[in-house]
């Protein structure tokens, strides 16, 4: 194999597990008991934010693959993190 091919599949892997950890992996790094503060800083500003008496949305649209992006939400309630995953994961109509 060329010297070339080979570097050409290293920057293919190493682009395809940056993109990995960027996106949809990010939400690993949430936690249940997260402030909002603590969630912003742990992957980001979010894409909206909405919210209904004491809870409060983050919107994130991540990329599971490398072409088009899933909405992922945040629900705090009371200002943490009860609940986080890919829009539809809980039937909970958001």
């Amino acid at each position: 194999m060329k010297a070339s091919n080979i570097v050409v599949c290293l920057m293919v892997v190493f682009l395809l597990t940056g993109c990995a950890a960027g996106g949809a992996g990010k939400l690993n790094r949430v936690k249940i008991g997260m402030s909002e503060t603590e969630v912003i800083e742990a992957i980001g500003t979010p894409s909206t934010k909405s919210a209904s008496g004491d809870t409060a949305y983050l919107n994130y649209n991540l990329y599971s693959d490398w072409i088009f992006p899933d909405t992922y939400f945040v629900r705090l309630t009371a200002g943490k993190v009860d609940a986080f995953g890919k829009k539809g994961d809980f039937n909970l109509g958001y």
